[in-house]
């Protein structure tokens, strides 16, 4: 009797996507694979990142196409790593073209709160279950951590650095706070932005600098500091009353102290794993139990309204023009 493998599907092979793909070739179990991606100097990179891992006899097959018309059966787990700009309509044509069982979207997940609501209805009426892929949820030690913290009150958490890219990673950071505190709901203020606006890496896309506050209703606090014009160290620091920690990210160290060891500091290695190392972790948790570790569509359009919102109003004073989506990847 034939078994029937899952179909993992990649929609955008660029630096992200890609890395999926590397990802994928890690998987235990038999699986068919098809990459999407229209640009072909991307789909050249990703197919030479794919060769360059380890053969794995489980990948039944593997396709590379330039158009979602070239996909053929249903998808099980389709992996949107497209730019945050076209992920909507991207989307759309998917669903007309295919039954999708399971999604993952890269962050940002929109530009627009609109696009964010029109893909949730979607996904509600082709009985579709999707994550974004704020993977920080996966790292070993903020599962750790959020255990730690379970009983404490007022948690701190800071991020500060030059140059880390506030605008698109600052979901990351809110996704973090709201998994370690266990609160959804939130104020942001975003009054401390910084009142240029810079280019992102990519092209066609804008970075802020400056301060973001978020402050939930138990009294915890998060801080987002973005100095454009510095180079300085990236520093983590989560803090409660009983205990204390700072990752500095520059130099992969974790410095904790702790009220019963009478704030005796201690230091550790931290190494963030790379999206080549969860991928297959998070889809094996998809086929196996229809779950995974990321957060849930709608636990995270909670997280992104707020803050495109803030983006938007200050894009807008800024520039004396309403924006409805804001230009970040």
């Amino acid at each position: 009797m034939t078994v029937l493998r899952p179909h993992i599907v990649i929609i955008g092979a660029g630096q992200l996507g890609s890395r999926h793909l590397q990802g994928l070739t890690r998987m235990k179990q038999a699986i068919n694979v098809t990459v999407i991606e229209p640009n072909p100097a991307a789909l050249d990179v990703a197919k030479k990142r794919y060769d360059e891992m380890p053969s794995n006899p489980l990948i039944g097959s593997i396709s590379f196409s330039s158009t979602i018309e070239a996909l053929e059966g249903d998808v099980d787990v389709a992996i949107i790593a497209t730019n945050a700009d076209v992920r909507k309509n991207v989307i759309e044509y998917l669903f007309s073209v295919t039954v999708v069982k399971y999604m993952i979207l890269e962050k940002v997940a929109f530009q627009s709160i609109v696009d964010f609501q029109v893909v949730l209805q979607l996904l509600e009426s082709n009985n579709t279950k999707a994550w974004v892929n704020c993977s920080r949820r996966m790292y070993s030690f903020f599962k750790t951590l959020k255990t730690v913290l379970n009983l404490e009150s007022r948690i701190q958490v800071r991020l500060e650095g030059g140059n880390w890219g506030l605008a698109s990673n600052a979901i990351h950071m809110i996704d973090l706070f709201a998994f370690l505190t266990g609160e959804m709901l939130f104020s942001l203020n975003s009054s401390g932005l910084a009142t240029k606006v810079y280019q992102s890496k990519r092209n066609g896309f804008i970075e802020l600098g400056g301060v973001i506050e978020v402050n939930n209703s138990n009294g915890d606090q998060l801080t987002l500091i973005d100095e454009k014009e510095s180079t300085g160290q990236i520093v983590l620091s989560i803090s409660s009353r009983n205990h204390r920690y700072k990752i500095n990210y520059s130099d992969g160290k974790i410095f904790s102290a702790h009220r019963e060891d009478g704030w005796e500091e201690k230091e550790e290695l931290f190494q963030i794993p790379l999206q080549s190392e969860l991928t297959h972790l998070v889809v094996q948790q998809i086929l196996d139990t229809g779950q995974c570790d990321i957060t849930p569509i709608k636990e995270s359009y909670v997280f992104h309204k707020p803050m495109l919102e803030a983006f938007n109003i200050h894009l807008s004073k800024l520039n004396g023009v309403k924006y409805e989506a804001c230009p970040i990847t």
